[in-house]
């Protein structure tokens, strides 16, 4: 595929949305639309967090609406998993493409007998029955001497009657129930949410058929039926309630790729029972994006690490230049102009999403140099990072190169995860956090020359620097120090990582202020 081709995730991906953004009467950057990307490709959970109105939900918002289609109004009954009601038996679809379904009469591989059965055929069974205005009484057999007489197909094949009719009238019903629906659910977190009811939902107390839904659980299952597109559930002001007591299973299946338990219920006859059609397990589908919105105040509840330690940290910050230009130049925001602008690229982003890149070119020994050097560091006061966040970050910056311009450079990316991985972890008292936040603020702002067969040179300096810093013997590797002009010694536009050293002088500050810092507070 040719470097500039519709749908390919490049630089045109990213210049893309942003000029749509723009159009649109949103100014986010390129570099924040690259990096919540390269974050969500990376990662299924974003986590947006800052100033309230700084445009945490209107940047997923309009993300999910510019790539995804406007509406969906068609999805397929036989996805793995799905069981197929016929008169005496329920079939399990166990695998399907576009061109065959196969399906099993038990859920035990060594119990079933597994039938496949062309979606051609399937469709034969399906125009006959309307075509004669047959409904579920009519026989198997009755429907299937009907079709014989025409189709396309041996007789042997067509002997499988009652899976036929089965199949046939379960696209039936799928036609029938399909409504349009859109590709993201924006959710807002109540201050009542302490179960993972109002995530997932609950069989009903009263009515074991009944099933109530939610409409996470409905993107849920839009997701599965739609497996090529990308779907965005949005969760706004996630932390007004325990983020524990609604999200642990969510959390769990992000993480193990364990399906979700919904139910236990059982029909009459002992066997496992669908209330409204929901099954006791699903399977988080690949293709779901989950983004989290945080506001930090009194009302609100503050994060643990382990969460934290799960997601994508992104904060959004506003300038004095970008608030000046959104006084002065800002067009009123018109969401609906995004909608499907950047459908060409949906498959192309889950294609992606499930084909991790680690094509970082000659970045490996330094992304191994830059990860040993904070690892060390952190393990001092032990704060240091697992496999899970090494393999994250290292994911992070291949899309991140993926989808970069020409002049991309490894410490842009680095300097992100810095950022967004590591630092949101950081919170505590003065006497626990000071030391590491200035050792972190020097090794964040001095200079490197990197090589890309040599790593850093000079990172045993580095560490050794650093090192002494954390002492807070040293004024002069104080971040937050002066000059005796009265100037900074440690400029953030001069630090090698720029974001992630404005963001520790911010802590750093607080926490002499107050004894006590967080990310989310600084």
């Amino acid at each position: 595929m040719p470097e500039n081709a519709p749908g390919k995730l490049t630089t045109s991906f990213v210049a893309s949305c942003h000029q749509d953004c723009l159009a649109a009467g949103f100014h986010f950057s390129e570099e924040v639309i690259r990096r919540f990307a390269a974050s969500a490709l990376s990662k299924r959970f974003v986590i947006l967090t800052g100033l309230s109105g700084s445009g945490k939900t209107k940047l997923a918002q309009a993300f999910a609406r510019w790539l995804t289609p406007n509406r969906i109004g068609s999805f397929d009954p036989f996805i793995p998993g799905a069981e197929i009601p016929s008169d005496r038996i329920k079939y399990i679809v166990n695998a399907a493409d576009r061109l065959a379904v196969e399906f099993w009469n038990s859920t035990t591989e060594s119990e079933a007998i597994k039938v496949v059965l062309p979606r051609a055929l399937i469709r034969e069974w399906v125009d006959y029955i309307q075509s004669h205005g047959l409904t579920a009484d009519a026989s198997a057999r009755q429907i299937r001497e009907g079709v014989s007489n025409t189709t396309s197909y041996s007789t042997q094949l067509n002997s499988f009657e009652t899976h036929l009719k089965a199949a046939a009238f379960a696209e039936i019903n799928a036609a029938m129930s399909e409504k349009s629906h859109k590709c993201y659910e924006v959710v807002a977190v109540g201050a009542d949410w302490t179960s993972n009811e109002h995530v997932l939902g609950y069989l009903d107390g009263l009515d074991s058929a009944r099933y109530v839904k939610t409409r996470v659980l409905d993107l849920i299952i839009r997701a599965t039926r739609e497996p090529e597109l990308p779907h965005f559930l949005i969760l706004d002001e996630m932390n007004l309630s325990h983020v524990e007591r609604y999200f642990a299973d969510m959390l769990s299946a992000i993480e193990s790729g364990e399906p979700l338990h919904l139910h236990s219920a059982i029909d009459s006859e002992g066997n496992r029972a669908t209330p409204s059609g929901i099954p006791g397990e699903i399977q988080l589908p690949p293709n779901l994006i989950i983004v989290g919105t945080v506001n930090i105040d009194e009302t609100t509840y503050m994060f643990s690490p382990k969460v934290l330690d799960r997601a994508n940290v992104i904060e959004f910050r506003v300038s004095e230049e970008e608030m000046t230009q959104f006084l002065t130049k800002s067009l009123p925001a018109k969401l609906q102009l995004l909608d499907g602008a950047g459908v060409s690229f949906a498959k192309g982003f889950v294609q992606a999403s499930a084909s991790p890149t680690t094509s970082i070119g000659d970045n490996v020994q330094l992304l191994e140099t830059e990860l040993l050097l904070f690892f060390g560091l952190l393990k001092q006061c032990n704060a240091e990072f697992g496999y899970r966040t090494a393999k994250e970050i290292s994911a992070f910056i291949g899309y991140h190169k993926l989808i970069a311009a020409p002049d991309w450079e490894f410490r842009d990316a680095f300097d992100a995860q810095v950022a967004q991985k590591l630092l949101p972890k950081l919170h505590g008292s003065r006497a626990k956090l000071e030391p590491i936040l200035c050792a972190l603020g020097i090794l964040c702002f001095v200079d490197r020359k990197p090589n890309a067969s040599a790593g850093i040179s000079a990172d045993r300096s580095l560490s050794e620097m650093a090192s002494r810093a954390m002492t807070l013997e040293d004024d002069s590797l104080d971040p937050l120090g002066v000059n005796p002009d009265g100037t900074c010694s440690f400029k953030p536009s001069e630090a090698y990582y720029p974001i992630s050293f404005e963001k520790l002088t911010r802590m750093l500050h607080l926490v002499r202020s107050n004894g006590f810092t967080s990310f989310a507070e600084a």
